[in-house]
């Protein structure tokens, strides 16, 4: 009997030609996705720089109160009146090797001047620094807006544009041929042929918390303000009742006065009945022809005297009532006075207050 042959072991020819099929696929399929993987690695690397420089920029406006000239001579560092070329990353403290395009605002790339000066009163005003502050630039940021103020042809208000070079290395790559200061892309945009940021005023005035520390700041001025009014109110309310209280001391004065002159009646009216009554007695006149007369003379003259001493009695009664009437008087209006003092006191402090805490806001700018 004839054993059975073994079955050969082994990879057939046609298992081999579709394995070298499905390897060529692969490796076409690898080689067409490699590059896009790398595109959006790079993509996102751009995205990531850009980022990065635009923080960089908006803590250099936060400390520097302006935003950096551009470096026309990429040597890292801004060179002043230099509105256009790369990004000066070495004064913004970022990596030498990173190149980005970089336009910037003229108007921002110098101190704003004193743009922002909130009214204060009078007794103040003269306190506030002349200096540019971060509020100045933020009053500039919002000028800006409201001017639409922009550059490189774009048609919106804009404070710096960046664009990426969009190459390996970090070289200028593709930016060269279509970076034109006169004609920029817009950000985003479909057809834009290299990764660009803008940002606009009003969005770094929002980042910078402008509207919250201007309106802090004003609002800080008008408290000022409506305490100098207040105190101002105090001033003449406490003149007006130094007024009163000389008028209620003259009406002390003349009571006073009309008491006195009271006091001096009774003593004629007593002087007078004393006369009257010393002549009754004594008979007088002696002449026996007028006896008649001189009679009827005194009983007139003592019937006066009594009157006139029972009215210089009334008005001595009433005079002192007076008198003690006008004392009230003037003791309320000193009360009144001395209470107005207090309040002018209280309002005065607060009006000071005001004033410093102003003042204190304008200065500290951004810092608040």
């Amino acid at each position: 009997m004839i054993a059975p042959a073994h079955r050969q072991r082994g990879v057939s020819l046609v298992e081999l030609a579709v394995g070298l099929v499905i390897a060529a696929l692969l490796a076409t399929v690898l080689l067409s996705v490699v590059p896009l993987g790398t595109e959006v690695v790079d993509g996102e690397r751009q995205q990531q720089e850009l980022a990065r420089a635009d923080e960089a920029l908006l803590g250099y406006l936060r400390s520097h109160n302006r935003l950096p000239a551009a470096d026309s001579d990429d040597d890292g560092r801004e060179d002043t009146g230099s509105t256009f070329g790369w990004l000066p990353v070495t004064d913004l403290g970022l990596p030498r090797h990173l190149r980005i395009r970089y336009q910037v605002q003229p108007t921002l790339a110098t101190a704003p001047g004193d743009v922002f000066r909130p009214l204060l009163p009078p007794d103040y005003r003269g306190e506030l620094g002349t200096a540019g502050n971060g509020l100045d630039m933020c009053m500039r940021l919002l000028l800006n807006q409201r001017d639409g103020l922009s550059i490189g042809g774009l048609d919106m208000p804009v404070a710096y544009y960046l664009g990426h070079p969009g190459a390996p290395g970090h070289e200028t790559g593709p930016l060269d041929a279509v970076w034109d200061p006169a004609i920029q892309p817009v950000p985003g945009a479909a057809n834009a042929p290299v990764l660009s940021l803008a940002a606009g005023p009003a969005e770094l005035a929002a980042r910078l918390a402008c509207p919250d520390r201007l309106a802090r700041a004003q609002g800080g001025a008008q408290a000022a303000y409506a305490a100098y009014s207040a105190y101002r109110i105090t001033n003449l309310n406490r003149d007006f009742r130094a007024f009163d209280v000389k008028i209620a001391q003259l009406i002390v004065d003349e009571a006073t006065t009309s008491r006195n002159l009271a006091i001096y009646a009774l003593a004629d009216a007593i002087t007078s009945e004393a006369v009257a009554v010393v002549l009754t007695a004594a008979g007088w006149p002696p002449d026996k022809m007028s006896i008649l007369v001189g009679a009827k003379y005194l009983a007139s003259g003592l019937a006066g005297a009594t009157l006139s001493l029972a009215l210089a009695i009334k008005g001595i009664v009433d005079a002192e009532a007076a008198l003690n009437e006008a004392n009230a008087g003037l003791a309320k209006r000193r009360e009144h006075l001395e209470l107005v003092e207090t309040h002018r006191e209280r309002t005065e402090a607060l009006y000071v207050a005001a004033s410093r805490n102003a003042i204190a806001l304008d200065t500290a700018g951004l810092s608040q």
